[in-house]
């Protein structure tokens, strides 16, 4: 184990190196070089354009590369290795929280989650992320799903150039089979098929097309509308029947403003299955208060749990809270569900 994190660390200080330089001289943020770095690695060539990075620059990076083993790390390694340089962009480009990475410890409560929720038999499942990001909240479900799911169809949305080329970068370098569409996830999805499941770390604050936000129910009847409103009625029409919803919101969801409207629209389409408060070390940005909710779309042989999920989500870096949450949860699953 202390070898493997041993690995992880040396091979994260490495690209973080090599990043570093092509960031000076491309004069850009870490987003732009990380996307960069790895698609150089990918491709075992350094990317020049306009000039840039010039000879020199470009005979250090080789040289760089040269020493960067992470071809031997297995899936999980290249995993926890993205985690980290996801974070080290956040360090260095502090992006506003709907930009920031999802953490690692969502991805596997929510994981937990689906693996809690769904038929133990499930052959495949096809999971949406309209919110995707650079991809890290599929990338973890990937990595937490496919011992326990033979297929595992991946799609993410997002209408960020940026994010999703690293996206893209990342799901090459993991590698992980993730189908990306540069979109607004308000539009109609072009989707061959209704997902199972639709996870997303909800964006909020408001949307400001207001043409478009005007087909929804759930638009403000003045001013902008609330966007993660918007995204959870897309995200309810958009599964196949009896499909589930998973989200991160902010904790006063029902208590805020449209919060009536809200729950009157999901009464007539989903079932409200769990909400869960999340602990504020969870996420970067300790002062917004979060919390996870578990909707299932009506159809099909959905039915309304016989008592709605209520509880506190332990600290996820602690294991042995974790245990016992998962306990609990396997035990309400077996007298609710």
């Amino acid at each position: 184990m202390t070898a493997n994190l041993d690995q992880i660390e040396k091979t994260y200080q490495q690209i973080d190196s090599a990043v570093a330089l092509l960031r000076s001289a491309l004069n850009s943020d870490y987003l732009t070089a990380l996307t960069e770095t790895l698609s150089n690695l990918l491709q075992h060539q350094v990317h020049v354009e306009n000039g840039a990075p010039n000879a020199e620059t470009v005979a250090d990076l080789e040289a760089k590369y040269a020493q960067i083993e992470w071809v031997s790390l297995s899936a999980a390694q290249r995993l926890e290795l993205s985690q980290l340089l996801l974070f080290r962009r956040q360090q260095q480009d502090h992006p506003q929280a709907n930009f920031q990475a999802t953490p690692n410890a969502i991805g596997l409560l929510i994981s937990l989650l689906l693996v809690t929720f769904m038929k133990q038999d499930t052959p495949a499942l096809s999971i949406v992320d309209p919110t995707v990001g650079s991809g890290s909240l599929l990338f973890t479900l990937r990595q937490q799903l496919r011992f326990r799911v033979p297929e595992v169809r991946l799609v993410g949305l997002d209408n960020d150039d940026d994010l999703l080329a690293l996206a893209a970068v990342l799901s090459e370098f993991l590698p992980s089979d993730l189908a990306l569409m540069h979109q607004d996830a308000l539009m109609p999805w072009l989707l061959d098929r209704a997902p199972d499941v639709v996870v997303a770390d909800l964006p909020v604050g408001y949307y400001p097309v207001d043409s478009r936000a005007q087909a929804y129910d759930l638009h403000a009847k003045s001013g902008h509308s609330f966007a993660h409103f918007l995204l959870i009625e897309q995200s309810i029409k958009m599964l196949a029947p009896g499909g589930w919803g998973i989200f991160v919101v902010p904790a006063n969801l029902f208590n805020s403003a449209g919060a009536l409207d809200l729950l009157g629209w999901l009464t007539k389409h989903a079932y409200l299955q769990a909400s869960l408060s999340l602990a504020n070390t969870t996420f970067q940005n300790q002062q917004a208060e979060k919390a996870l909710i578990v909707l299932q779309k009506h159809g099909d042989d959905a039915q309304q749990a016989k008592e709605v999920l209520i509880a506190k989500v332990p600290d996820l870096n602690k294991v042995t809270a974790v245990q016992h949450f998962s306990q609990e949860l396997q035990g309400w699953a077996r007298d609710n569900l």
